[in-house]
């Protein structure tokens, strides 16, 4: 049974250099482990979402200030991975990175390594910028259900999207707005990701164009319906 979600007692964690730390086990319990199909816990996740969006927003979370060049190892991108967000089609960029602080770095930096870095009770440092800010978004681009198309990491970078670091170095990571899981995605949206695709990056091969789950057995990502269905309209 999920415990009820008190704002005050989470956005209290929030504001030590070590949350993750503090909020191991409701993390490792409630917020890292894979779900597709609970409504119930995808309502309780989104409420923790929506508060680190909004406290990172703020400023209220405290940042490392400095730190190592996660990017070190980045190679010329020659494969493109696709993903869905699995959310609202209309999340919000500052849910969307909160949900990276959660389940990319603060995963990582509960295993107290990150790129053979001792980050053991370490304020999070990702090394990624956007429009000023830190940012801790798993994928380059997002695109919406209307086509919007939305950068979020520069190419520089390495998104941490894949499940398979030597994937990450060289690739780039789109996501679809939305929750395809047993769904295809509006006409619009499938449009704009080709087109993304054959203008920014002519470069890369479209047999280098993968799903989610192509790279990584265990995922289910972006969907059911891409294999056999909606993979042929992008590539």
């Amino acid at each position: 049974m999920l415990p009820e979600f008190q704002p005050t007692y989470w956005s209290n964690k929030f504001r030590s250099p070590d949350w993750y730390r503090q909020l191991e086990p409701e993390l490792t319990s409630y917020v890292f482990p894979v779900v597709h199909d609970d409504p119930e816990v995808k309502a309780w996740r989104h409420q923790v979402y929506t508060l680190v969006g909004e406290m990172l927003d703020r400023g209220e979370i405290p940042l490392a200030t400095e730190g190592p060049d996660l990017d070190r190892e980045r190679q010329m991108p020659d494969t493109i991975v696709l993903h869905h967000t699995e959310e609202d089609p209309h999340i919000s960029l500052a849910k969307l990175n909160g949900i990276g602080l959660l389940r990319q770095y603060g995963l990582s930096y509960l295993e107290k390594d990150v790129l053979g870095n001792n980050v053991n009770g370490q304020p999070v440092w990702s090394s990624h910028f956007r429009q000023g800010q830190m940012v801790f978004f798993a994928y380059h681009w997002l695109v919406r259900p209307d086509g919007t198309c939305e950068r979020l990491l520069e190419d520089s970078a390495i998104g941490w999207h894949a499940g398979n670091w030597e994937i990450n170095t060289r690739s780039i990571g789109i996501a679809l707005s939305g929750n395809y899981e047993h769904s295809t995605p509006p006409a619009e949206q499938l449009a704009a990701t080709a087109q993304l695709i054959r203008t920014q990056y002519p470069s890369i091969d479209l047999a280098r164009v993968f799903g989610h789950r192509e790279i990584n057995p265990q995922a289910t990502c972006p969907g059911d319906g891409f294999l056999n269905g909606w993979k042929e309209q992008i590539v």
